[in-house]
């Protein structure tokens, strides 16, 4: 969930139609000073889908069983192994985090760590604040009661002192994890970049070997370890071995249907680990990896991910993560209301879906347009917070 910063790509075309040309002035992510990939925002497209799945899928089978109806049909399964999406987006985060740092480039800490923080942090504090008061005053709790926990997650702290989500908002945690890595990050890409070639793959795909047998430790750790950096820094690395990839071999099998072939391969293979179970966890990171591979050199896969659309929703990844979940909460009660749920889980999840899916993309893109975007474009020291607000008008 972070700003892309990548090779220029030529799907990025000037738009015509005028649906298209204000999705693409208002949605899509601003670049008019960095370069950009449509395709990781069309990565960010398939994680976010997948995370938003995972919860309408869960909220029909909470729903279904109380009703007593059966919840393991195959679209059900798939759907609930969805949170895939978050070990995606850190496999992202990898690759966009560590290009700056290679090719000779020098990258400035101080500037670094103001993106980070400029970019990120007033989204997530304002999305803490109103969904704060909103627990408040829809459950009517106790403010003293949630305060702690609103102090530790402002801190991303969360899971580390209580071992849990957020109970503010739980998908925090996830960001908990990615501020650990921004931390790192430097020390480690510093390291790759310095290293020679040979030296920097080997490196790379030893620790995401190590990150496939962390992640699946950290099924029996403590909860603390279980929402931290130490199992899923394999994902990261994967991303940032497909990074290096593209420092080393940018024109390597790009735009070949070879790479489909390969993406195809491997999100069979993810799907099949997932529904496998534990004892297949240790192949995901690698399987990650091969996945943006194919994204970013697959025809077809470019083609797809490059679509306006697909981009310009991946585009509002971050709002759609930190406020979905009480979207479908609320969609999910009020459609219980005016139109009942469907006599099958199977029905139910199909129906629900097709609802709440255009309405978390309408909900979310208020806050994305009046909250976020704004913080894409201001750049501290180089255009004023005014200015990035006026220019998102």
């Amino acid at each position: 969930m972070m700003v892309a910063s990548a090779v220029v790509d030529s799907n990025a075309t000037p738009p015509e139609g005028g649906l298209q040309r204000w999705f693409l002035r208002h949605v899509a992510r601003p670049h008019p000073a960095q370069e950009f990939v449509p395709q990781i925002d069309g990565l960010r497209f398939i994680a976010i889908m997948a995370v938003m799945l995972y919860h309408i899928q869960g909220f029909v089978a909470v729903k279904a069983a109380a009703a007593g109806q059966a919840t393991t049909g195959l679209a059900q399964r798939i759907l609930g192994e969805g949170s895939f999406g978050v070990p995606l987006f850190f496999a992202i985060s990898g690759y966009i985090l560590c290009r700056p740092f290679l090719g000779g480039r020098q990258v400035s800490l101080k500037r670094y760590f103001t993106r980070r923080l400029s970019r990120l942090e007033p989204p997530y504090l304002i999305s803490l604040a109103i969904i704060f008061v909103a627990k408040l005053s829809a459950l009517h709790l106790s403010f003293w009661s949630l305060f702690p926990n609103l102090v530790a997650s402002l801190f991303y702290s969360h899971n580390l002192v209580y071992g849990a989500h957020s109970a503010v908002n739980g998908v925090a945690w996830s960001l908990e994890v990615e501020w650990q890595f921004y931390l790192l990050a430097p020390l480690i890409f510093l390291a790759v970049a310095r290293s020679p070639m040979v030296a920097r793959h080997a490196g790379l795909l030893l620790l995401i070997g190590l990150g496939g047998w962390a992640y699946d430790a950290g099924f029996d750790a403590d909860h603390r370890i279980q929402l931290s950096l130490l199992r899923y820094f394999g994902f990261f690395m994967a991303g940032a071995w497909v990074a290096v990839l593209d420092e080393d071999h940018a024109g390597f099998g790009r735009d070949t249907l070879s790479f489909d072939l390969l993406g195809l391969v491997a999100w069979i293979a993810v799907i099949a680990a997932l529904l496998g179970g534990r004892r297949y966890s240790i192949y995901l990171p690698g399987l990650t990896a091969l996945l943006l591979l194919a994204g970013l050199r697959g025809s077809v896969f470019r083609k797809v991910l490059g679509w306006w659309p697909i981009y310009c929703i991946g585009a509002m990844c971050y709002t759609i993560y930190l406020y979905h979940f009480f979207v479908v909460s609320a969609a999910g009660r009020a459609f219980a209301v005016l139109a009942g749920w469907p006599h099958s889980a199977g029905q139910s999840l199909l129906v629900f879906a097709m609802v709440a899916i255009p309405v978390v993309l309408a909900a979310c893109l208020i806050p994305y347009l009046l909250i976020e975007r704004p913080f894409m474009v201001w750049r501290p020291g180089r255009n004023r917070l005014a200015d990035a607000f006026r220019s998102t008008e």
